[in-house]
C-alpha cells in the first residue's frame, strides 16, 4: 500500500521495479541490517508506522510524534513543534496520490503543510481515533476510524456515504475496490454499495488490523491469524503451531515476491502460499514485534518496531554462516571445500564441517594438539589439520583425532599450509621451515640455513610441478640440489602472504604491508595504493572470468586483469581497483562485514565463481554475481540554516533574506540515500562567494559553516552521490541575499570616491605650500642640528663610560660589584691555569677570602643606618688599604665582602688572614656623630684551585662556595677570628662537588676537609 508513493519518488512504477529489494532465497539473519532508536534521536522507541515521503526522507511515526529521518538525522514533530498537530500518539502514516504525508493519531487526522503538521477536522467536532488511511481508485482520500469511514472533500473530513457504520481499524484499496476492517467483520466496495462479510464465530471477536495484495488474491490481517479471500470466502491460512492464532499487526508483500506478516512475538515470511521463514523476537537477528513495514526508493525494507525502535535491511551480496547455521565458534581461521562439496571449517577452538546449510563440530580445542585449527587439506579418508602448536589428522571413517608419531618434529611449530603436490608427496609449510612427510616420518625438506628452513607462511605448486614458498622475506622456489632458492624481484624482503598462479600462467603475490607482485621468472609488477589498488592486506587470491579477487584483513575487493594489463601497458592512468566488502564500512560501494583471517594456506577457495573465506564471524560466502550497485541516484534537500539566532527549518526554496548583521551562517542539508549512509560522499559550492567544488569533511556531518562572509546574492549548491558512486542528477540549491551596510551600498562608495577626490586634491595643493616653506626653514635646521649633534655625541661618550662604571660597582662603597667579578674573573683565572705548571709557581695559590662584620646589625639598630652606612665605606677602605694592587676587593652582598688575592704562597694564607682580622679590630670608624665604634669580623679563606693536582676540577664558584662554609664555621664558633678551608686527599672533586651542601662538621667528621683557624 505504501508502493505508489515511493515509485513517485522515481518517475513511474517500472522504474521503481527494476530495484531489488530482498532476495526471497536468502535467510532473514543475512540481509545487511541497521537499526535506530532513540540513542540516535527517534522520539520513542515504538514505531508505529513508517513511510517514505515525496520529499525522499523516511518518516516514523511513535508514540511520541513523528520523526522525520535523512538516513542520519532524526527531525521530530509533536504537538510542541507543530502545535495544530492533534495528538503525539501516531497510529498511522500515508503518502497520498498527490505527495501529501497524512499522520493518523488517537486525536485525529493530521496533515504535513509549511513545515509542520495541521489538524485536519472530521466533522464530528471532537476527537476521534484514526486507524489507517486509503484511496480509491480515482484518488480519493479514505480514512478508517472509531466512528466508522470518512472520505476527504475540501479541507474537511466527512461520513463516506453508505458508511458500513462500524468500528474500524483498517482499510485499502485493490483495483477499484475497497477493503474495510473491523471487530470481527471485513466490509467491501466494489463501486456500488458496501458487502459486510462476518467472520467465523472462532473470530469473531478478532480485529482486523490491516490488508494486502499478495500472490493474485488480498489478504487480512487480524488478531487471530491470516485470512486470505479464496472465491470470494475468507479463509483462515493455516500453519500448524505459526499462524492460526497470531496476533498479527501488519502484512506486506514487497516487489521480489517475499509476503511479510508482522506478528506479536514473530515475523513471518511467506513466498506464494508456502513459510518459508519464521523470526522470532528472541532471534539474534530479529527486530522485535514488527508494527509496519515499507519499502524505499533503492529497494530497502523498513521495520517499524514496537520495542526495538526503526530497521532498515538490503540485500547485500554475501552470505555468512555463522551461529545460527550452528557454528560454535565465530573466529574462523580456515576453510577448505572437500570434492564432496563439504566445506571443512577451522576455528578458534576445534574442527567443524559445513554440510547441508548447517556446520557439525567435529572436535573441541582441548582436544587438538592446540585449539586453533589454523590451516586444512580435506581427502577423501581424512582431514590433515594444522595447529598453533603441531598438526593431526581427523579420521573420517572413525570420526576421531590421529596423530602418528611421526609428526612429532612439528609439536613446537605453528604450521600455516599443507598442500598434497602431483606426485603424491605432502609438504608442510611451517614457522620452523618447510617439512615433507613421505608416509611414516616428517623430515626436514630444507636445512636450517637454507631458504626453506626460515618462518615460511604458505606452499603453492604451479602447472609446471614447480613448489613455490612464500616467506617472510620474500618468495622462494625449491630447486636443482633440493634446496630452495629466492626469486629474484618477487617480493623480496617483504612478508609474503598470498599466492595465486593465473590462468596465464603469472603469479601473483600478495603482501603484508599492502601491496601485489604480478609477473613470472624474474619480470615482476608491483602495484599498490598509488596504482589505484584498495588498502588491504592480502590474506586471500582467486580469479574467475577475467576478474582477480582480493580477500584481506581489511574486506575483499575485485580487479581487472584486463584493466591490470591496460595499466601495465601505459594505456590508462590508475587501476581500478573496487571494494566490494569492508571491515569499517566507509568506503564507498562496498558492503560492511567482517574479513578475512589468514596468512597460509586454506584462507579461502573459489569454487564455481564464489568466493569462500574465514572470518571472525563466521564463514563469508560472496556471490559476485549478486553484486548490484546501488543504482538510485540521490536525493539531495537543503532543509535548514544557522543564524546568530541558532538552527531554522526551510520550507520551501524561496529566496532567503539575512540582515546585514548576519554575516556568519550554517546550512544543514540531507543526502537521501539510506542503503549505506556512511558511503555518501557529499560536495558543496557557494555560488558568487567560491566557484570550486568542495568536499565534506565529515561526510556524517551534513553541513556547510560560512564565517565573515560579504553583502550580496549567492547561491548554495549541494550535490552528493550514493554508497556506489552514483551522483544526483542536479545538485540542490539554495538561493540567499544579505543586505549590505550602508557602508557597503553602491552610493555610498560613489560619494567617498568623490570626497576622497576632493580631499586628495587639496591635500595635494596644501602640500605643495608647505614643502615651499619647509625647504627653506629645512636648510636652517640643518645646519643648527649639525652644531647640536657634534656637541650631543660628546656628551654622549661621557655618558656612557660613566654608565659602564656605575653598572660595575657598589654605590656605597665604590667597590666592585659582583657582576665585575663575573666579567674579570674568568679571563684572570685562564692565564692564573696556564702559569700553574712552571715551577716558580710551586705552592702559589689564588686566595678567595669571604669577610663578614660581626654584630653589624647592631650598629643599624642602635646608631641607624645612615651610621651603617659610615661604617660600611670605612670597612671598604681599610679591606683597600691590607690588599695589594692587582687584588680584587668586592662588595659580596650586605655586610659581606669578598678579596680574590693574586697568586701567593699557600704559606701566606695565615699570616694574611690574621693582618686582616687584627687590622679590622685596631681600627676605630668614626661616625658624623661623634662617636667612634670598635668592629671586628670574620674570615671564611678557601685556596684555588682546592686540588692542587686536578686544577680544574672545582671552578671558582664552588671554591668561594667552600670559603662560605668556613665563614660560616667561624662565625658560629668565636667570631673574630678566621677559618682556613682545605680538602682532604680522601675525597675526590666529583664527590665533594655533590656535598657542597653538607653541614662542614660532617664533612669534617668524614675526612672530606681539614681547616685551620687563627
Amino acid at each position: 500500500m505504501h508502493l505508489l508513493a515511493v515509485c513517485g519518488l522515481v518517475g513511474s512504477i517500472t522504474a521503481c521495479m527494476s530495484v531489488h529489494a530482498l532476495a526471497p532465497d536468502k535467510a532473514f539473519h543475512q540481509y545487511v541490517r541497521d537499526t535506530w532508536s532513540i540513542e540516535e534521536g527517534l522520539p520513542q522507541i515504538s514505531v508505529m508506522a513508517v513511510v517514505q515521503g515525496p520529499d525522499g526522507y523516511i518518516w516514523a511515526g511513535t508514540q511520541a510524534g513523528v520523526a522525520r529521518f535523512d538516513g542520519v538525522r532524526f527531525v521530530n514533530f509533536d504537538p510542541g513543534t507543530s502545535p495544530h498537530m492533534p495528538g503525539m500518539f501516531i497510529q498511522t502514516l500515508y503518502v497520498d496520490s498527490r505527495d501529501r504525508i497524512w499522520a493518523g493519531t488517537y486525536k485525529g487526522a493530521a496533515v504535513f503543510r509549511d513545515g509542520e503538521f495541521h489538524g485536519v477536522d472530521d466533522g464530528f467536532g471532537r476527537e476521534i481515533d484514526v486507524f489507517q488511511f486509503a484511496e480509491t481508485a480515482d484518488g480519493e482520500l479514505l480514512m478508517a476510524a472509531d466512528r466508522g469511514l470518512f472520505r476527504l472533500a475540501g479541507d474537511a473530513f466527512v461520513q463516506f456515504a453508505g458508511d458500513p457504520d462500524d468500528r474500524l481499524l483498517s482499510v485499502y484499496q485493490h483495483r477499484g475496490t475497497v477493503y474495510a476492517g473491523g471487530f470481527g467483520v471485513i466490509h467491501i466496495n466494489t463501486g456500488e454499495s458496501w458487502r459486510r462479510t462476518t467472520l467465523p464465530d472462532a473470530l469473531s471477536n478478532a480485529l482486523v488490523t490491516d490488508f494486502e495484495a499478495h500472490d493474485g488474491t488480498i489478504w487480512a490481517a487480524t488478531t487471530r491469524g491470516l485470512l486470505w479471500l479464496d472465491d470470494g470466502q475468507w479463509t483462515p491460512f493455516v500453519v500448524p503451531g505459526r499462524l492460526e492464532d497470531a496476533v498479527i499487526e501488519t502484512v506486506y508483500a514487497d516487489r521480489d515476491g517475499n509476503f511479510w506478516i508482522g506478528a506479536a512475538g514473530f515475523l513471518f515470511r511467506l513466498q506464494g502460499r508456502e513459510l518459508v521463514e519464521t523470526i522470532a523476537d528472541d532471534s539474534p537477528a530479529s527486530h522485535g514485534s514488527v508494527l509496519d513495514i515499507t519499502e524505499d526508493h533503492e529497494g530497502n525494507l523498513w521495520l517499524g518496531s514496537r520495542w526495538d525502535g526503526l530497521a532498515r535491511l538490503w540485500n547485500g551480496w554475501v552470505f555468512r554462516y555463522d551461529r545460527p547455521e550452528g557454528l560454535h565458534n565465530s573466529l574462523v581461521w580456515s576453510v577448505a571445500r572437500d570434492a564432496a562439496g563439504d566445506v571443512w571449517t577451522g576455528t578458534m577452538d576445534g574442527l567443524a564441517v559445513f554440510r547441508d546449510g548447517r556446520f557439525t563440530q567435529l572436535t573441541r580445542g582441548n582436544e587438538q594438539p592446540h585449539p586453533h585449527a589454523y590451516t586444512l587439506l580435506p581427502e577423501e579418508d581424512r582431514v590433515w589439520v594444522g595447529t598453533r602448536t603441531g598438526l593431526f589428522w581427523w579420521n573420517r571413517e572413525l570420526q576421531r583425532i590421529d596423530k602418528p608419531a611421526g609428526f612429532a618434529p612439528l609439536d613446537s611449530a605453528q604450521v600455516n599450509g599443507i598442500i598434497r603436490r602431483r606426485d603424491g608427496s605432502y609438504w608442510i609449510a611451517s614457522t620452523e621451515g618447510v617439512f615433507r612427510w613421505d608416509g611414516t616420518r616428517m623430515e626436514r625438506a630444507a636445512a636450517r640455513g637454507d631458504l626453506g628452513g626460515q618462518d615460511i607462511r604458505l606452499l603453492g605448486e604451479t602447472g609446471d610441478g614447480t613448489l613455490l614458498a612464500g616467506t617472510r622475506r620474500g618468495l622462494i622456489r625449491w630447486g636443482a640440489g633440493d634446496r630452495f632458492y629466492q626469486v629474484p624481484g618477487a617480493a623480496e624482503q617483504q612478508d609474503v602472504t598470498a599466492l595465486l598462479e593465473l590462468s596465464d600462467g603469472r603469479l601473483v603475490l600478495g603482501t603484508l604491508n599492502e601491496r601485489l607482485f604480478i609477473g613470472r621468472g624474474d619480470q615482476w609488477h608491483e602495484l599498490g595504493i598509488e596504482d589505484g589498488l584498495p588498502v588491504n592486506s592480502p590474506f586471500a587470491l582467486a580469479e574467475h572470468e577475467g576478474t582477480l579477487w582480493v580477500a584481506g584483513i581489511r574486506g575483499i575487493h575485485e580487479l581487472s586483469l584486463a584493466a591490470v594489463d591496460r595499466y601495465l601497458a601505459g594505456e590508462i592512468d590508475s587501476l581500478p581497483g573496487r571494494m566490494v566488502l569492508h571491515e569499517r564500512g566507509d568506503v564507498p560501494g562496498a558492503q560492511k562485514g567482517y574479513c578475512c583471517n589468514g596468512a597460509g594456506n586454506a584462507k579461502g577457495f573459489m569454487h564455481d565463481g564464489e568466493f569462500w573465506l574465514p572470518t571472525r564471524g563466521g564463514i563469508v560466502h560472496l556471490v559476485p554475481e549478486r553484486i548490484r550497485r546501488n543504482e538510485a541516484a540521490p536525493r539531495v534537500r537543503i532543509d535548514r540554516f544557522r543564524n546568530s539566532e541558532g538552527w531554522h527549518a526551510l520550507s520551501s526554496g524561496d529566496l532567503q533574506v539575512f540582515s546585514s548583521g548576519e554575516r556568519d551562517l550554517a546550512f544543514g542539508f540531507a543526502v537521501l540515500s539510506f542503503q549505506d549512509a556512511t558511503g555518501v560522499t557529499a560536495e558543496y559550492r557557494l555560488r558568487g562567494f567560491r566557484e570550486q567544488w568542495q568536499r565534506l569533511d565529515e561526510p556524517m556531518r551534513r553541513e556547510v559553516i560560512y564565517t565573515n562572509l560579504p553583502a550580496g546574492e549567492f547561491t548554495l549548491q549541494v550535490r552528493a552521490t550514493n554508497n556506489a558512486g552514483v551522483w544526483n542528477t542536479a545538485p540542490a540549491e539554495l538561493s540567499f541575499r544579505i543586505e549590505p551596510r550602508f557602508w557597503e551600498t553602491t552610493w555610498f562608495r560613489v560619494v567617498s570616491l568623490f570626497a576622497v577626490l576632493l580631499l586628495i586634491w587639496l591635500l595635494f595643493n596644501y602640500r605643495l605650500r608647505n614643502m615651499q616653506h619647509q625647504q627653506r626653514a629645512l636648510e636652517q635646521t640643518v645646519s643648527e642640528r649639525t652644531d647640536e649633534l657634534r656637541v650631543a655625541n660628546e656628551h654622549l661618550r661621557d655618558y656612557s663610560a660613566r654608565l659602564e662604571t656605575a653598572s660595575l660597582t657598589d654605590p656605597l662603597t665604590r667597590l666592585w660589584n659582583r657582576r665585575y667579578l663575573g666579567n674579570q674573573l674568568v679571563a684572570d683565572l685562564a692565564y692564573f691555569h696556564r702559569q700553574l705548571s712552571r715551577p716558580s709557581m710551586h705552592g702559589h695559590a689564588m686566595v678567595f677570602a669571604l669577610i663578614d662584620i660581626d654584630f653589624f646589625k647592631q650598629v643599624n639598630d642602635r646608631h641607624g643606618h645612615t651610621a651603617g652606612d659610615e661604617v660600611l665605606d670605612q670597612f671598604a677602605r681599610l679591606l683597600e688599604d691590607l690588599t695589594r694592587t692587582g687584588d680584587y676587593v668586592v662588595r659580596w652582598g650586605g655586610e659581606e665582602f669578598l678579596i680574590v688575592f693574586r697568586p701567593l704562597p699557600e704559606r701566606e694564607i695565615p699570616r694574611l688572614c690574621a693582618r686582616i682580622v687584627d687590622g679590622v679590630r685596631e681600627k676605630p670608624f668614626a661616625l658624623a656623630s661623634g662617636e667612634t665604634l670598635k668592629m671586628t669580623c670574620s674570615v671564611g679563606v678557601c685556596a684555588y684551585p682546592p686540588f692542587r693536582d686536578k686544577p680544574g676540577a672545582f671552578d671558582w664558584e664552588q671554591t668561594i662556595a667552600l670559603a662560605d662554609k668556613a665563614l660560616y664555621h667561624i662565625k658560629r664558633d668565636s667570631r673574630d677570628n678566621w677559618c682556613w678551608i682545605r680538602p682532604t686527599s680522601r675525597v675526590e672533586p666529583a664527590t665533594l662537588s655533590q656535598r657542597l651542601t653538607v653541614e662542614i662538621g660532617d664533612l669534617l667528621a668524614a675526612g672530606e676537609i681539614e681547616i685551620d683557624t687563627g
